[in-house]
């Protein structure tokens, strides 16, 4: 006797098994640079600060018995003053009011919204952290006939006094170096900084995982080279901890997180549309800029090169 099966592709009305869950990834949502550094309200568009710097010491500050104190203009130690512009952001969605109405695995009915709103706050901090890390020219705010928005310099903008770029001269190669995160290490120390935390991309931190001596063998039972990954590592200006950042993925930023503040004029802040047409939405917006209180005390390596 033959065995008769039921194929169930033929069965009508088979109902699907959709699971009620979303997941959701990002990979920018660590916001590293921005949980590292402090914070500062500001109340103009324009923030400036002050810095002061000490001379260098001298061993042969020496003087007669019963000298004479004459005093000249050089006697006073000016200080200067920097400054940066804030940058408005948005993040925007609307949704359809039938897409409320209808049910959606994993959002719960006439959720989508809350849904999207969630979704555009995060990328709104994620734009945020970029605006941090990055070397955006400095642009002042211009409303009305001008119509000129708002740029705030990044990191990368303010560290002019300690930097290297790789594939130039001394610095030839492209790949990052051990002697080149050394050198940026000591350059950072002889201007009175601290580095505590360096930010870099996936290559570069390879690179600097594989500095340090294996424990056990170096190669897999595949015959494949086995690489270290390392989150502190220690040089003449202290031990640092090393940061993957996917934002930076041809530049390391070595940084002594306590000069560097976040400088909020407006939290971000959700505005919603007035009604119109078959849809509800509205807008996050936030305006920040960055506070650079000593340049002096990090440093960046640009210029390096990897496929990632």
């Amino acid at each position: 006797m033959s065995d008769a099966h039921v194929n169930i592709e033929d069965q009508l009305r088979i109902s699907e098994t959709v699971l009620d869950s979303i997941s959701t990834i990002d990979p920018y949502g660590e916001r590293a640079v921005m949980t590292s550094i402090g914070r500062k309200d500001v109340t103009g568009t324009k923030p400036e600060w002050t810095k002061q710097a000490l001379e260098a010491p001298t061993s042969t500050n020496q003087q007669v018995q019963g000298f004479t104190v004459t005093f000249a203009a050089a006697d006073y130690k000016a200080r200067t003053q920097e400054f940066n512009y804030v940058q408005l952001m948005n993040k925007k969605v609307a949704v359809n009011l039938s897409h409320e109405s209808v049910l959606v695995a994993g959002i719960a009915k006439g959720g989508e919204l809350s849904n999207q709103k969630t979704l555009k706050y995060n990328a709104l901090l994620n734009d945020h952290e970029a605006m941090l890390v990055s070397g955006n020219a400095r642009q002042q705010p211009l409303p009305g006939a001008t119509n000129q928005s708002g740029r705030s310099g990044g990191i990368q903008t303010f560290i002019t006094t300690n930097k290297i770029e790789a594939g130039k001269t001394p610095y030839p190669s492209k790949a990052l170096e051990r002697s080149y995160f050394h050198t940026l290490s000591a350059m950072c120390k002889k201007q009175g900084g601290h580095p505590n935390k360096s930010f870099c991309g996936i290559g570069a931190k390879e690179a600097i995982g594989s500095w340090v001596t294996q424990t056990n063998r170096d190669v897999s039972d595949q015959g494949r080279k086995l690489q270290t990954v390392i989150d502190t590592y220690e040089t003449v200006g202290g031990p640092q901890a090393i940061i993957c950042h996917l934002q930076l993925t041809s530049v390391l930023l070595m940084l002594e997180t306590g000069r560097w503040d976040s400088g909020w004029l407006r939290e971000p802040q959700w505005y919603p549309f007035p009604a119109q047409g078959d849809f509800h939405g509205g807008d996050y917006r936030l305006e920040s800029t960055l506070i650079a209180w000593a340049e002096e005390a990090s440093g960046k390596i640009t210029g390096l090169q990897y496929t990632q």
